[in-house]
Parts: C-alpha cells; structure tokens; sequence
C-alpha cells in the first residue's frame, strides 16, 4: 500500500514539473513575409497554429514575444475568424488574410486577458498575431499580399 502510494506520488510529482514545461515548449519558427503595396518585404518568423490545440492554446501565456515574430493560424476552408485575448498577456495586432493572401483586415487588441471577441469581416484563409502596434510601425496595410511556403493561403 505505502508502495502503491509513492509510485502514485512520485509520478504525479514528475507530471506536474515536467509535462507542463513539454506542452509550452515552442516548435521551429518558419519565415513569414508580408509583401507591402510599395513594394517592400518585411520578414517575420512565425510559430505555425496548425493543430486544433495549438489554435485553442495561440499565444495565450506568452509573457514576451521579440519583434517581428509571431503565429500564424491556418483556416482551411477559409471562414469568419473569432479571436479573445483570453490568457493573452501581450497585446496583440490580428492580421486577417484572405484566400490568396490579401491582407484584408487588422485589428490591434490591448484589452489582454479580455473574452471580447474580434470577427473578421470576410471569410479567411489564415490570421497572423504579432505585437501591438507592429503593422503600423512597419507600415503594413490592408491590401498587401503574405507569403508563407509552409500555408497555402
């Protein structure tokens, strides 16, 4: 009996220090560009979103993200996106991108740790998170065309 119970201890010991640490460990980044209507390609490296529980999870406890980084969730087929900043501890710009990859929206969320829900407009192929206020800073509209070998937009 006492044996039964440190086995269940140390397992359960074991669990709640390692497998958490497993589940956030990030995957290899891949490139991302986002070509700009004047002409200019901004490079990002993006987490790929591309399993329902990596698209449950996002960047929720993420405390600190470098610049022009970011995720990028797949829709396939293309659909009305519905994105929360629950558990989001970084405020975040959502890129909406069409089929194709037309940029077709941005909307910057501050309010981290809120359930308010952004829609998308349009259906859409992929959504891009990256930091707050970065799509203005790069100058990066509406209109401009991303890039990705690893998603078909």
């Amino acid at each position: 009996m006492v044996k039964r119970f440190l086995i269940l201890f140390f397992l359960a010991l074991f669990a709640s220090v390692f497998l958490p640490e497993l589940a956030i460990v990030p995957v290899k980044a891949a490139p991302l560009e986002v070509v700009t209507a004047d002409g200019r390609t901004i490079m990002f490296e993006v987490e790929l979103a591309n399993t329902p529980d990596k698209q449950r999870r996002g960047l929720m406890f993420v405390e600190r993200m470098p610049a022009q980084q970011g995720m990028v969730f797949p829709m396939q087929p293309p659909r009305i996106a519905r994105f929360w900043m629950r558990n989001t501890l970084l405020p975040l710009d959502l890129i909406f991108i069409r089929p194709g990859g037309l940029i077709a929206q941005i909307a910057t969320r501050r309010d981290v740790k809120s359930d308010k829900v952004t829609v998308s407009r349009d259906a859409v192929s992929a959504v891009l998170e990256i930091n707050a206020g970065e799509a203005r800073k790069l100058n990066i509209n509406v209109g401009d065309i991303v890039r990705m070998d690893a998603v078909a937009f």
